[in-house]
């Protein structure tokens, strides 16, 4: 008897019937890839990117950023990756980030940010910390940025692109570190949310369960156990946390995966 398989889309993650050429959400073409239905929610590991889960290898990443002889861009690079570290965006909202949004008319800097995420087309307001306000002022000021230029500006004019972010920028850094290749501009989002999570977990555990109900929502998931997939929490915590069978954890894992790959 022929073993029954479905096809993932490598672009949006759908699963899609065996005989399927083209996938069904996206239109992208597709591949043979033999799985059995009883294995349709294995995690794709080589699909996802993984945070950084301690100030040590955040040190390093830094370090690495600015492995460069070419000061402008080194410290472009150092503040991008802070900030991204610190509010979470997708790479694709970071790039479109402007000076003006960041600092007031009387060149202050403002604590709060109001971003129209891409993905979904809704507004967010991000809350900024003394210090990253403080931080993004001075780039600001060291760059001669006006408001309406972008704050992450590409050499070829414009802003950086989600692929350069990614492919030039982050993902060399990774690999001068030995670090590829689960890492790349994914990576500033899920830091920001795992260590939300995990430093509210450490202090109580009804704040780490506060932090994961904001975390979910702030991250567009249906459900808290797609979340903890989401930001790299080990599966048998998440099984405890959320009560899950293996057969709901492999779904919540594979739907993780799916969500990271829509926002690629």
């Amino acid at each position: 008897m022929e073993t029954p398989y479905i096809l993932i889309c490598t672009k949006c993650g759908e699963e899609n019937e065996g005989t399927a050429n083209f996938c069904s959400h996206c239109g992208k073409a597709l591949r043979p890839q033999l799985r059995s239905t009883k294995q349709q929610y294995a995690p794709l590991i080589k699909h996802t990117k993984v945070p950084l889960k301690t100030m040590a290898e955040i040190t390093a990443m830094e370090h690495a950023l600015q492995d460069t002889k070419r000061r402008r861009l080194a410290y472009r690079n150092l503040v991008l990756f802070r900030l991204g570290c610190n509010v979470g965006l997708r790479g694709g909202d970071l790039v479109q980030l402007k000076a003006g949004q960041f600092i007031g008319k009387d060149s202050s800097p403002k604590d709060t940010v109001y971003v129209i995420e891409q993905k979904t087309d809704k507004g967010r307001e991000l809350k900024i910390s003394d210090e990253v306000a403080a931080m993004v002022a001075q780039y600001t000021d060291d760059m001669h940025l006006a408001s309406e230029d972008f704050l992450f500006g590409s050499q070829k004019g414009g802003c950086l692109t989600r692929k350069t972010l990614n492919d030039d920028i982050i993902v060399p850094a990774a690999v001068r570190l030995g670090w590829n290749p689960l890492y790349g501009s994914h990576t500033m989002r899920k830091t920001y949310a795992y260590r939300f999570y995990t430093q509210a977990q450490h202090l109580s555990q009804e704040r780490g369960y506060r932090a994961l109900s904001m975390l979910c929502k702030e991250l567009g998931h249906s459900n808290e156990a797609i979340t903890l997939c989401y930001i790299g929490i080990e599966a048998e915590e998440i099984k405890e946390i959320c009560n899950l069978s293996a057969k709901d954890y492999d779904w919540a894992f594979a739907q993780a995966i799916r969500d990271e790959l829509g926002e690629e």
